[in-house]
């Protein structure tokens, strides 16, 4: 039986599959999240009960994700640490937080027989106040945000 952490505040490790080569599922996470992040409740303006105005991703290490919100104010979400199109995104997330509180999330793209393989790890949960009620909130989010309204988008997505 394999050893897994299982501290309370050990990195979240989520995993899809979507039926997009690893270029595609890259572009549609990044480039294509204004269309499939679920603002209405995942968001800062959500918080107003409002959906943001947009979302975007800055396509460069050291670039941010950026939240404008319904009001037009800009918000950076996360700092961009690793920037490899069709293989990997990682960054540093704050959203709602000063930068300094952020958690760190590495999204990987990798080539399977029917599409791409997408592994998502959230970690960085100890360095930040009450890590592990924060970790238990991304335990579920991150299965709505990726399963449901990523995956979701990808099966809606023809690439020929």
């Amino acid at each position: 039986m394999e050893d897994f952490d299982t501290t309370p505040t050990a990195p979240i490790h989520k995993t899809i599959t979507v039926p997009l080569p690893p270029d595609h599922a890259f572009e549609l996470f990044t480039a294509g999240i204004n269309k499939w992040w679920p603002g209405d409740t995942h968001s800062l303006s959500a918080r107003d009960g409002r959906a943001p105005r947009q979302l975007d991703v800055d396509p460069h290490q050291g670039g941010r994700i950026w939240e404008t919100t319904h009001d037009g104010k800009r918000h950076a979400w996360a700092r961009i640490t690793d920037w490899q199109p069709g293989r990997r995104f990682a960054f540093n997330w704050h959203v709602g937080q000063e930068e300094e509180d952020a958690t760190h999330v590495v999204v990987a793209f990798s080539q399977t027989k029917t599409g791409t393989r997408v592994d998502l790890t959230h970690g960085g949960f100890d360095g930040v106040t009450d890590g592990a009620t924060m970790m238990a909130s991304y335990q579920t989010g991150w299965d709505h945000v990726l399963t449901a309204c990523y995956g979701t988008a990808c099966q809606g997505v023809v690439t020929a």
